[in-house]
């Protein structure tokens, strides 16, 4: 009973002292409020001066004006890291920057054209909608991990244009050139990358999608930094294959798209493409015609046989594993006629075909049989053979800056174009695209138009929508029809003195730029190779 009565005693003293009930004790204290200070340096090689920087993180936000120098210091009540920065240049380009999760009070981050890549790098997707959204997706990225592998990646792009050894463009001290203040080192790598990006006529925002959507081998990436032509964007210098793809010869380029020369690597003959005076991307004249897609790959007409220039690429074998989906444009005797086949493979990450099909409208046949199915292999001049039983054919990987892989294969008998399969969505109304059209005959000769298309109809319900060309023609596709990735068109019959078109099955190349087409209807061969014009 004692010890009852003393512990009672001491927990209503205890109460006492906590105020409980009581309206004389002094009132209980508040944690002072932690205040997290980002700074950091806005600079493109010049100062960003007087620019508005915003910050976001997992809780709390800022802002702050930068200085003359391009200096600036955030600080934020309660912050929880990470966090996402962001400031627009006076050019109206809007660049990002990161501080990974922590515990520290402080932190340094830099917002130039370098933390835009690698900003996007970790994304994986839009750096605008990144900093907008800022979800628990996009926080999670951003730890110690996630950041040095972003950093690492865009080190490997930029191989050979800016040198990062050693360097981290996050944190690293930054003295932007402002007034007669020059720039430090860091700063004069900024001035080579946007050299760089002048010389080559690329957006760093193209440079930063580039870098968020493509994954594995980043060559699809560095042909976008190679010096451009004055006349075509997309036409840079650099190493190309030329493919004749009904002579089946290769030749390797040197190309110098500035002076518009190329120079043969075997014979060092070298040639000059005139540009065109009234259409971008286009070169030489009509008996020697190039024209260039967005992407750089180009297609050149001579003697009425069509050849592709490809952006020479170095694709890891692995890339090559999965499902395919091929046109292929190929005679079954040599002399002969060509025709046309749609043909469904899957590849192996060894290169091996493990099954294959001739497909159709109505679907794919029966397996090629095991003996038939062929294997690719690396090919010390560039690309890949691919071997069976009947002999080996050339095969050319080029990635897009999407990362999507498309694969030219060309043999004594043909050849084929093939990408992996992925879903197509339907155009907006009013979606309109300029093109030249080079059709391939029976006899591998080439004919060139030139069109637009604008879309004027689009039906969900059945996955179509519906053109009208630029000379009155009007015709409806339907995608993902006979499968995944391609496109229908039923026969359209001339009407009113417009002309009509034939039955046909299309496939586009990702975003090269680039749209194959055949034939249907076996009595009716042709393959049609489109290249978007700029």
């Amino acid at each position: 009973m004692k010890t009852r009565i003393i512990l009672a005693a001491i927990a209503a003293a205890a109460l006492s002292a906590c105020g409980g009930g009581s309206d004389s004790g002094a009132p209980s204290a508040t944690p002072a409020a932690s205040t997290t200070k980002l700074s950091g340096t806005a600079a493109v090689g010049a100062a960003l001066a007087n620019a508005t920087v915003q910050a976001k993180c997992a809780s709390g936000s800022g802002t702050a004006t930068t200085a003359a120098d391009g200096t600036f210091v955030i600080n934020i009540a309660d912050a929880k890291r990470p966090c996402v920065l962001s400031v627009t240049t006076v050019d109206g380009v809007t660049l990002h920057s990161v501080v990974e999760a922590g515990t520290s009070t402080s932190a340094v981050a830099n917002i130039t054209p370098l933390t835009e890549l690698v900003t996007a790098s970790l994304a994986g997707g839009n750096t605008k909608d990144f900093f907008e959204s800022f979800d628990a997706t996009a926080q999670s990225k951003l730890n110690a991990d996630g950041l040095n592998g972003a950093i690492q990646a865009v080190k490997l792009i930029l191989t050979g244009t800016v040198d990062l050894t050693g360097v981290d463009p996050l944190k690293d001290t930054l003295v932007a050139a402002h007034g007669s203040t020059p720039g430090n080192a860091l700063d004069q790598r900024l001035d080579t990358l946007g050299d760089a990006l002048a010389s080559s006529k690329t957006s760093i925002a193209d440079l930063s999608d580039a870098v968020a959507t493509n994954k594995g081998s980043t060559d699809g990436i560095k042909t976008l930094l190679n010096p451009a032509s004055a006349t075509c964007a997309s036409y840079r210098s650099g190493k190309y294959q030329k493919v004749d793809l009904t002579a089946n010869t290769i030749q390797r380029f040197t190309v110098d798209a500035v002076a518009l020369n190329r120079t043969n690597d075997a014979t060092s003959a070298s040639e000059h493409f005139d540009a065109n005076a009234t259409e971008a991307c286009r070169f030489g004249n009509n008996d020697a015609r190039l024209l260039v897609s967005k992407s750089g790959i180009g297609l050149e007409r001579r003697a009425g046989a069509a050849s592709l220039l490809i952006p020479e690429q170095t694709i890891p074998m692995s890339e090559l594993a999965g499902d395919w989906v091929a046109m292929s444009f190929e005679r079954e005797t040599n002399p002969g006629n060509y025709g046309s086949g749609l043909i469904q493979f899957t590849v192996d990450a060894a290169g091996k075909f493990t099954k294959a099909a001739d497909c159709g409208l109505s679907g794919c046949g029966q397996p090629w049989p095991a003996s038939d199915l062929p294997a690719f292999s690396a090919n010390a001049s560039g690309g890949f053979d691919l071997t069976d039983t009947t002999g080996t054919a050339r095969a050319f990987g080029f990635k897009g800056v999407d990362g999507q892989l498309a694969i030219v294969i060309v043999h004594a008998d043909g050849f084929m174009v093939a990408r992996h399969p992925v879903a197509r969505a339907l155009p907006a109304v009013g979606f309109t695209n300029a093109y030249w059209d080079a059709a391939l005959n029976p006899t591998g000769g080439t004919d060139i138009t030139t069109f637009s298309n604008t879309v004027i109809a689009v039906a969900p319900a059945t996955s179509t929508y519906t053109r009208q060309r630029s000379d009155g023609r009007i015709d409806t596709w339907q995608d993902n029809r006979p499968s995944v990735g391609l496109r229908y068109r039923p026969e359209v019959l001339p009407v009113n003195g417009l002309p009509g078109a034939a039955e046909s099955i299309g496939m586009s190349l990702s975003n090269t730029g680039l749209t194959v087409s055949i034939n249907v209807n076996p009595t009716n061969p042709f393959y049609s190779i489109s290249i978007d014009r700029p």
